[in-house]
Protein backbone atom coordinates (compact mmCIF):
# COMPACT_ATOMS: atom_id res chain seq x y z
CA UNK A 1 0.00 0.00 0.00
CA UNK A 2 2.80 2.38 0.88
CA UNK A 3 4.52 1.64 -2.44
CA UNK A 4 1.33 2.49 -4.32
CA UNK A 5 1.00 5.72 -2.37
CA UNK A 6 4.63 6.63 -3.13
CA UNK A 7 4.10 5.85 -6.82
CA UNK A 8 0.91 7.94 -6.90
CA UNK A 9 2.69 10.85 -5.18
CA UNK A 10 5.53 10.57 -7.71
CA UNK A 11 3.07 10.69 -10.62
CA UNK A 12 1.49 13.85 -9.23
CA UNK A 13 4.94 15.35 -8.75
CA UNK A 14 5.89 14.58 -12.37
CA UNK A 15 2.64 16.07 -13.64
CA UNK A 16 3.33 19.18 -11.56
CA UNK A 17 6.84 19.49 -12.98
CA UNK A 18 5.59 19.13 -16.53
CA UNK A 19 2.89 21.76 -16.07
CA UNK A 20 5.40 24.19 -14.57
CA UNK A 21 8.05 23.49 -17.21
CA UNK A 22 8.02 27.07 -18.50
CA UNK A 23 8.88 28.65 -15.15
CA UNK A 24 12.50 29.58 -14.52
CA UNK A 25 12.40 29.08 -10.75
CA UNK A 26 14.14 26.11 -9.19
CA UNK A 27 11.38 24.17 -7.49
CA UNK A 28 12.69 21.79 -4.87
CA UNK A 29 10.54 18.83 -4.01
CA UNK A 30 10.31 18.34 -0.25
CA UNK A 31 11.15 14.84 0.87
CA UNK A 32 9.67 13.17 3.89
CA UNK A 33 12.23 12.55 6.64
CA UNK A 34 9.94 10.70 8.99
CA UNK A 35 8.84 7.10 8.65
CA UNK A 36 10.46 3.79 8.10
CA UNK A 37 12.92 2.75 5.43
CA UNK A 38 10.11 1.00 3.57
CA UNK A 39 8.48 4.38 2.81
CA UNK A 40 11.58 5.72 1.09
CA UNK A 41 12.22 2.63 -1.01
CA UNK A 42 10.90 3.05 -4.54
CA UNK A 43 10.44 0.55 -7.29
CA UNK A 44 12.78 0.65 -10.27
CA UNK A 45 9.93 1.98 -12.42
CA UNK A 46 9.33 4.99 -10.18
CA UNK A 47 13.07 5.62 -9.89
CA UNK A 48 13.39 5.64 -13.68
CA UNK A 49 10.41 7.98 -13.94
CA UNK A 50 11.89 10.32 -11.33
CA UNK A 51 15.27 10.34 -13.12
CA UNK A 52 13.56 11.05 -16.44
CA UNK A 53 11.55 13.88 -14.88
CA UNK A 54 14.69 15.32 -13.26
CA UNK A 55 16.63 15.18 -16.54
CA UNK A 56 13.72 16.78 -18.43
CA UNK A 57 13.46 19.54 -15.81
CA UNK A 58 17.22 20.17 -15.91
CA UNK A 59 17.14 20.36 -19.72
CA UNK A 60 14.22 22.78 -19.66
CA UNK A 61 15.91 24.98 -17.07
CA UNK A 62 19.20 24.92 -18.99
CA UNK A 63 17.45 25.93 -22.21
CA UNK A 64 15.28 28.62 -20.62
CA UNK A 65 17.93 31.34 -20.03
CA UNK A 66 19.04 31.18 -23.68
CA UNK A 67 15.46 31.57 -24.86
CA UNK A 68 14.86 34.47 -22.47
CA UNK A 69 18.03 36.23 -23.58
CA UNK A 70 17.15 35.75 -27.26
CA UNK A 71 13.61 37.03 -26.68
CA UNK A 72 14.95 40.07 -24.83
CA UNK A 73 17.37 40.80 -27.67
CA UNK A 74 14.58 40.46 -30.25
CA UNK A 75 12.30 42.76 -28.22
CA UNK A 76 15.08 45.35 -27.91
CA UNK A 77 15.68 45.25 -31.67
CA UNK A 78 11.94 45.46 -32.35
CA UNK A 79 11.56 48.49 -30.10
CA UNK A 80 14.52 50.15 -31.80
CA UNK A 81 13.02 49.47 -35.24
CA UNK A 82 9.35 50.12 -34.40
CA UNK A 83 7.71 52.92 -36.32
CA UNK A 84 6.63 56.02 -34.46
CA UNK A 85 3.22 57.58 -35.01
CA UNK A 86 4.88 60.49 -36.81
CA UNK A 87 6.79 58.19 -39.17
CA UNK A 88 3.63 56.22 -39.91
CA UNK A 89 1.68 59.42 -40.59
CA UNK A 90 4.32 60.74 -42.99
CA UNK A 91 4.55 57.38 -44.77
CA UNK A 92 0.75 57.25 -45.26
CA UNK A 93 0.75 60.81 -46.59
CA UNK A 94 3.51 59.89 -49.05
CA UNK A 95 1.53 56.82 -50.10
CA UNK A 96 -1.64 58.88 -50.64
CA UNK A 97 0.26 61.46 -52.68
CA UNK A 98 1.82 58.68 -54.77
CA UNK A 99 -1.59 57.12 -55.45
CA UNK A 100 -3.25 60.46 -56.24
CA UNK A 101 -0.81 63.18 -57.41
CA UNK A 102 -3.56 65.87 -57.39
CA UNK A 103 -4.22 65.24 -53.70
CA UNK A 104 -1.34 67.40 -52.51
CA UNK A 105 -2.80 70.54 -54.06
CA UNK A 106 -6.26 69.66 -52.72
CA UNK A 107 -4.86 69.09 -49.22
CA UNK A 108 -3.13 72.48 -49.27
CA UNK A 109 -6.27 74.22 -50.60
CA UNK A 110 -8.81 75.62 -48.15
CA UNK A 111 -11.51 74.60 -50.61
CA UNK A 112 -11.35 70.90 -49.66
CA UNK A 113 -11.71 69.33 -46.22
CA UNK A 114 -8.77 66.89 -46.32
CA UNK A 115 -6.89 65.81 -43.21
CA UNK A 116 -4.93 63.02 -41.54
CA UNK A 117 -5.05 61.96 -37.90
CA UNK A 118 -2.93 59.36 -36.11
CA UNK A 119 -3.54 57.30 -32.95
CA UNK A 120 -2.53 53.97 -31.44
CA UNK A 121 -5.29 51.45 -30.70
CA UNK A 122 -5.59 48.82 -27.96
CA UNK A 123 -3.99 46.17 -30.20
CA UNK A 124 -0.84 48.36 -30.34
CA UNK A 125 -1.43 49.14 -34.01
CA UNK A 126 -0.84 52.62 -35.33
CA UNK A 127 -4.06 53.86 -36.94
CA UNK A 128 -3.87 56.68 -39.46
CA UNK A 129 -7.20 58.21 -40.44
CA UNK A 130 -7.31 59.89 -43.85
CA UNK A 131 -10.36 62.01 -44.51
CA UNK A 132 -10.60 62.38 -48.28
CA UNK A 133 -11.99 65.38 -50.11
CA UNK A 134 -14.86 63.08 -51.15
CA UNK A 135 -15.87 62.59 -47.51
CA UNK A 136 -14.61 59.00 -47.30
CA UNK A 137 -12.75 58.06 -44.14
CA UNK A 138 -9.93 55.62 -44.84
CA UNK A 139 -8.08 54.11 -41.91
CA UNK A 140 -4.65 52.53 -42.26
CA UNK A 141 -3.95 49.93 -39.55
CA UNK A 142 -0.18 49.62 -39.29
CA UNK A 143 1.95 47.08 -37.46
CA UNK A 144 4.68 49.30 -35.96
CA UNK A 145 7.36 46.61 -36.17
CA UNK A 146 6.87 45.18 -39.66
CA UNK A 147 5.22 48.21 -41.27
CA UNK A 148 2.54 46.01 -42.82
CA UNK A 149 -0.76 47.84 -43.19
CA UNK A 150 -4.31 47.15 -44.26
CA UNK A 151 -7.08 49.64 -44.88
CA UNK A 152 -10.72 50.09 -44.03
CA UNK A 153 -13.19 52.54 -45.48
CA UNK A 154 -16.19 54.35 -44.04
CA UNK A 155 -18.35 56.70 -46.08
CA UNK A 156 -20.85 58.42 -43.76
CA UNK A 157 -24.36 58.35 -45.19
CA UNK A 158 -23.48 55.64 -47.74
CA UNK A 159 -21.61 52.93 -45.82
CA UNK A 160 -22.64 52.94 -42.17
CA UNK A 161 -19.96 50.52 -40.95
CA UNK A 162 -16.23 50.48 -41.41
CA UNK A 163 -15.39 47.87 -44.08
CA UNK A 164 -12.03 46.35 -44.80
CA UNK A 165 -10.77 46.91 -48.33
CA UNK A 166 -8.44 44.80 -50.45
CA UNK A 167 -5.76 47.48 -50.28
CA UNK A 168 -2.65 46.58 -48.32
CA UNK A 169 0.86 47.98 -48.26
CA UNK A 170 4.04 48.22 -46.28
CA UNK A 171 4.46 51.77 -45.04
CA UNK A 172 8.21 51.29 -44.69
CA UNK A 173 8.34 51.55 -48.49
CA UNK A 174 7.05 55.13 -48.23
CA UNK A 175 9.30 56.47 -45.46
CA UNK A 176 11.45 59.41 -46.49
Amino acid sequence: MKKKFALLALCFMCAGLISCGTETENAEVPQSTSGSAAETVQTSESTDAAQTAAVTTEQAEAAQPDTTEEASAEQSEAKAEALTEEQALNAVKNYCFTQNPDLKSKAESAEYNVYWDVTTNDANEIVVLFRSYTGAQIRYYIDPVSGAAYTTELVPGIIDEEQRTEESLNVRDYLT
